[in-house]
Formats: structure tokens, sequence, C-alpha cells
């Protein structure tokens, strides 16, 4: 765990915020080099970004304030201080996903083909924010005696709970989940059925993993929905249940959708 990497001058450069930098720069390259390709103006995606960006901070930390609120009231103020950590994934996902298919549509894109040609950097976002979440010692699971469980030190968020008791390192089973999905959209989009299909795909994708990967995670109280003698069902693990069901509603909406479009199209007649 490294929450600071290194200091410039008096100002000390925080691993999460760090490679949440990292992993916008790489999603916008990504982007870029995927709307060159597909003959769609690449300055598109710089514009997109800035949106973006300020929708995923907005809603990721607005969804994390809200379930949170107790440990802000004493403080409102905390509420800025997103460099410590505090980020809701689902909030930032779908403030993300409105604001992006409100700008294609704006700027007169098929929204679906917009977001399908996005979706490989949300993956890869994931994946790297992911590993800030590793270094910063946040997002960390609950005791175990796996092989690959690790320690935190005692003064980081985990060993302020846990103290030197392994624990699960969930923050890598997600970056190791997305890098996964990540490869998947890719080796799925030359024979995607329907555009808007790798976008819903790696919500359904990203929900299933969450959902599985809560189920080892510490939460806190007041992150936990239900709590029974052998089972444990948290916000999260909630607003990723609606998450799959939304995608999934979506998946077939596009899917018949697109079928009345073909069926509406006039055969051509054979010489």
């Amino acid at each position: 765990m490294q929450p600071i990497l290194f200091h410039i001058g008096a100002i000390p450069v925080r691993s999460y915020g760090l490679m949440m930098a990292v992993a916008f720069a790489v999603g916008i390259w990504i982007a870029r080099r995927r709307a060159l390709k597909q003959g769609l103006d690449p300055d598109v995606i710089i514009d997109l970004s800035f949106f973006i960006i300020l929708a995923a901070i907005l809603g990721s930390r607005l969804t994390y304030v809200i379930i949170h609120w107790p440990h802000f009231q004493g403080d409102p103020l905390s509420v800025l201080r997103i460099w410590d950590g505090g980020l809701t994934q689902y909030g930032g996902f779908v403030f993300g996903i409105v604001v992006g298919i409100l700008f294609f549509i704006k700027r007169r894109i098929d929204p679906w083909l917009g977001a399908d040609l996005v979706t490989p950097s949300l993956a890869m976002g994931v994946a790297l924010g992911r590993v800030g979440c590793f270094l910063n010692g946040c997002c960390y699971g609950r005791p175990c005696d796996l092989p690959w469980a690790v320690s935190f030190p005692p003064d980081s968020a985990a060993g302020s709970v846990y103290g030197w008791t392994a624990v699960h390192p969930t923050q890598l089973y997600a970056v190791i989940a997305a890098l996964a999905i990540f490869v998947i959209v890719l080796v799925i989009e030359p024979r995607k059925p329907f555009h808007g299909f790798l976008l819903w795909l790696f919500v359904l994708l990203m929900s299933i993993y969450r959902f599985l990967i809560d189920a080892v995670r510490h939460y806190e109280q007041v992150s936990i929905v239900y709590s029974g003698e052998n089972f444990t069902f948290t916000s999260n693990q909630l607003l990723g249940s609606i998450l799959i069901l939304v995608s999934i509603g979506f998946l077939v909406y596009l899917s018949r959708k697109d079928r009345a479009r073909r069926a509406s199209v006039p055969a051509k007649a054979t010489p």
C-alpha cells in the first residue's frame, strides 16, 4: 500500500488521485484511436471527456455521500476531499452514461454507436482506478486465509478495522474482472448484433462481478441493507441488482428495435 507516492515540494501526490487521472487519460487515448478507425472526428472524444469526467466524479461522489451521510454530517466540507477516496462506482457510471448519451444526441451522432465506441475505455478505466484503490488501501475485503490474502498496515483504512489480519484483495479482484471485460468487448465487437450491445454487455458483466465481489468485501454498517446469520446484502449489491435488470432490459429493447428496423427495410429485388 502506498497512499502517497511522492511529493512535489510540499505537495503530496496521492496514488488514488494519480491513478484516477491515468485512468481518464488512457480511456481518452483508447477512445480517440477507436474514433479514428471508425471514421469519426477524434476531437469529439476530447469534448466528450470533459463532460464525462465531471459527471463521473460528481455522480460517484454524490452517491457515496448519500449512502455514507452520517460520516459527513459533522464535517460537511469533507465532502470535497475526494482525493482521500470515497467514490461509488455505480453513481459515476449512471451519471456518465446519461451525460454521454445526451452528448452524442446533441452532436447528432448515433448515441448507441458512440456508447459502444467508448465502452472499452470504461472497462480499462475501472481496472486502472481499482489499482489506485489498492494503493490507497480502500475498498478492501474481509478477513480470509487464502494464499493471496494481503495485509494492510494499521494506519490504513483496512488496518484500522482488521489490524494486520490478512484480507481479500477485492481491489485486485476488480482489476482482473475489468481487464477480462475489456478483452471480452473487444473480441465480441466485430460480431456485435446491434449498436449499444457493447455498452449494456459491459454494464451487465460489471454489475455481476461487483455483486459477487461484494460478497467478500468489507462494508460499514451504514452500507448494509440486510444482515442475516449467513447472508449480507449491501447497498451496492442492491444497485448492482437494479443495473443487471436495466442492462438486460436495454439489451432486449435494442435487439427488438434492430429486428424491427431490419424488417422495415425493403428487400433488394434479384435480377
